[in-house]
């Protein structure tokens, strides 16, 4: 089901490839897990996707993604490389793009994120991946979101990221503090963009039976990346600017902050 259908003109050389009749979306971190899961769903709904990732040349799930689907254009993106996110927008000008998918993170080894074995220079990794990339990217490419018909862009956040949720809970300092702050940065773009008529949300992808969920030590349940996306690209579908901006789990439970 194609929602909405891009009228601008497709000017950049980097977007010979998609197709002006159809929706735009850029996901980050589409190599596996999750956002490969977003660029699969995207692809088979009919949606042009721009796919990225650090090393295209590894991505073979991607890769074959690509090969089924001519409309998914695969890009070499790292989000701690801020002058490569200038450089894609830039390629990408007067191209609208409906849906920004802020996807890409790290969890960070576990072992540092315990007290008396802290590196702050993985903090600091984990903040540059998990907070910086999704705040530049939705800076740099805020002109092609508002230029769309749909004019959306979410970042994943995580029920590690509420205060409420993992009051007893030790360890995860990096990952939990960063996706705490991922939230006021999108709260606040939510509020700077809203003129502009660009709706900024938080999602949560659930207990995903991904690498970085077995990183983190969990044996129990979990979703596969498919069943996740299902529900996260159906509450996307619904964002309104009207919508009270809260964190939303793919079950559709609100995540308390």
């Amino acid at each position: 089901l194609i929602l909405s259908m891009a009228a601008f003109p497709l000017n950049s050389p980097a977007a010979a490839g998609l197709r002006e009749d159809r929706p735009t979306v850029l996901i980050t971190g589409s190599n596996r897990g999750i956002g490969l899961g977003f660029v699969e769903h995207y692809a088979a709904e009919g949606w042009n996707v721009i796919a990225t990732c650090r090393t295209p040349e590894k991505a073979d799930d991607l890769k074959a993604l690509q090969a089924k689907f001519p409309q998914v254009v695969v890009e070499q993106l790292d989000v701690t490389d801020h002058a490569r996110i200038d450089q894609l927008a830039a390629e990408y000008e007067g191209q609208p793009i409906d849906l920004l998918v802020n996807n890409a993170a790290i969890l960070g080894p576990l072992p540092e994120q315990k007290i008396g074995g802290l590196d702050y220079e993985l903090f600091q990794q984990v903040m540059a991946i998990n907070v910086y990339g999704p705040m530049k990217m939705t800076e740099a490419f805020a002109d092609h979101v508002a230029a769309s018909d749909q004019k959306k862009v979410v970042a994943l956040s995580s029920g590690l990221s509420s205060i409420k949720m993992t009051s007893k809970m030790p360890g995860f300092y990096y990952y939990r503090s960063s996706k705490s702050a991922l939230n006021m940065v999108m709260r606040g773009m939510r509020t700077d963009l809203r003129d502009r008529g660009v709706i900024v949300a938080l999602i949560a992808p659930g207990m995903v039976g991904t690498q970085l969920l077995y990183d983190s030590g969990w044996r129990g349940k979990s979703l596969t990346p498919a069943e996740s996306v299902a529900g996260m690209s159906a509450h996307i579908a619904q964002l309104t600017l009207e919508d009270p901006g809260e964190i939303v789990n793919t079950d559709g439970k609100i995540i308390p902050w």
